[in-house]
């Protein structure tokens, strides 16, 4: 779910531009879900977390960027702008997840909900909400206290439009994903040109990480929102 808001989007914006003609289908579903249908030859390649393929011999990975992860709650969440949180805080709250969490990062999370202090929070159902839509999380993270963690890309609108928030990063948390396709088995024509838009977009995509994290990592959008309190003083 998490590339399909933002690098594959895009990829698809200008490959359906350039190939009006080309009919294109676009699936949504767990990494398993897509290598079963891969080597059912119903794809022609995938995008997903490479973590649980490592060990499949018939399949060639194709490696991409590591996308940082972060914890996103709504504006005005009772964590938002509080100064060192952790991913024990975290399971204070209800969290969502738009997809099954690959065992990489199921373990340490686990981890740090037996760290807590609450017995409520140690014992919280993870994730409370599972759900493959990426609109529908995003409405329930906005409306509710629920916290969800997703790479900066796939929200960058409600980051700019100030409705979700930062609450704080891991250095382990992250999003690995690479192409996959079946091993000696060309692309077509059409799906290599695809495959070369995904890339493109790919590149634009932890451009664009970089800047939203810049722009509102925890500190920096509050140091940003005092600067701009301190100039319209200065004005009156």
């Amino acid at each position: 779910p998490y590339p399909v808001e933002s690098t594959l989007s895009t990829a698809l914006a200008r490959f359906i531009s350039e190939y009006p003609r080309i009919n294109v289908q676009l699936q949504v579903r767990d990494w398993d879900e897509l290598l079963r249908r891969l080597r059912a030859r119903e794809l022609d390649f995938f995008v997903a977390e490479i973590s649980t393929m490592l060990q499949e011999h018939d399949v060639d990975i194709e490696p991409m960027s590591a996308h940082p992860a972060y914890y996103i709650a709504r504006k005005g969440h009772p964590l938002a702008g509080r100064a060192n949180v952790t991913t024990t805080d975290i399971f204070a709250f209800p969290s969502v997840s738009p997809s099954r969490i690959p065992p990489r990062l199921l373990a340490p999370l686990l981890d740090a909900q037996r760290k807590s202090s609450d017995p409520v929070a140690a014992r919280r159902v993870f994730p409370s909400l599972q759900c493959d839509a990426m609109a529908a999380i995003k409405r329930v993270v906005a409306g509710s206290d629920a916290i969800m963690a997703t790479t900066l890309s796939s929200i960058a609108a409600e980051l700019d439009s100030g409705q979700l928030t930062i609450l704080c990063g891991e250095p382990w948390l992250s999003a690995n994903y690479g192409l996959v396709k079946l091993k000696g088995h060309p692309l077509t024509y059409a799906s290599e040109a695809f495959r070369e838009f995904v890339l493109e977009a790919e590149r634009e995509t932890v451009l664009e990480e970089e800047r939203l994290l810049a722009q509102w990592k925890p500190g920096r959008a509050r140091r940003a929102t005092r600067l701009a309190a301190g100039k319209a003083r200065r004005k009156k």
